[in-house]
């Protein structure tokens, strides 16, 4: 967002530069870009978001070898992400991608790209396909652009989307457990362990892993994932739930 902000101050100190010329009617191709590039910047300031695309695409199409093509792209891109226009804003960014694959601003394109994704997942009783190419994009930033402005915003991101992640699969899992179908079960609860051990689902994972090996009499695997769950999560309900179940079935046992 910094560079989007310095992009249009920069381009707004041009373009008063060139005002003060009285410049009427444009005369040279350079004139007129600098007339539409004005507008659109007007047009973003007013929160005209679908307009200033449209007049930032077609600086684009109109000057697609100047230096203000680019910009003009990372600009349509951002007005589209804005309007919740995702699929027109992903097309501007692929674009720019591949014209622009040096671009000092090519990890804020890919931020965008990600943030396109991140807005359209939906809730964790949903197929959760867009999350995982947001955070595959996300995850990009932070290996290929560690210095980025962007990395520490997209680092949360990452947070916020193996939490989805992992509420998907309990999901999964604890209808699998309803339904007695164990193995299915353990596989999904594992698989939460293993792969989303820092989101908030993974102490349930591992109470609903004692609850399943309790009702199968398996004691002693109980008492396993218990034991690492009052490790890692001493203060969680879930421990607390945990411990209850353990004595009440040595109680009976």
């Amino acid at each position: 967002m910094k560079k989007l902000i310095t992009i249009i101050l920069i381009s707004t100190f041009i373009l008063v530069s060139c005002s003060s010329s009285k410049l009427v009617v444009p005369e040279s191709e350079g004139e007129k870009l600098f007339i539409l590039y004005e507008d659109a910047l007007k047009k973003t300031k007013k929160r005209k978001y679908i307009d200033a695309a449209l007049i930032f695409e077609d600086i684009e199409r109109q000057y697609p070898y100047s230096s203000w093509a680019g910009q003009s792209q990372l600009m349509a891109a951002f007005c589209y992400l804005r309007s919740n226009m995702h699929d027109e804003s992903l097309n501007v960014i692929d674009r720019y991608l591949a014209l622009n694959p040096g671009s000092e601003d090519i990890d804020y394109a890919y931020y965008m790209k990600g943030m396109n994704y991140f807005n359209q997942i939906s809730d964790v009783t949903r197929d959760q396909s867009i999350s995982f190419i947001a955070l595959k994009t996300f995850e990009e930033i932070n290996n290929r652009f560690p210095d980025s402005e962007y990395a520490n915003d997209s680092k949360e991101r990452i947070k916020v989307i193996n939490d989805r992640l992992a509420g998907k699969e309990i999901n999964i899992a604890m209808q699998y457990q309803k339904d007695h179908q164990w193995v299915a079960a353990i596989n999904r609860y594992n698989n939460i362990i293993d792969k989303f051990k820092k989101s908030r689902y993974a102490p349930e994972a591992l109470h609903r892993l004692v609850e399943i090996y309790l009702t199968l009499g398996v004691i002693q695997q109980a008492e396993k994932y218990a034991a690492t769950l009052g490790y890692n999560y001493p203060d969680s309900y879930w421990y607390k739930a945990s411990y209850k179940l353990i004595n009440k079935e040595l109680k009976t046992s």
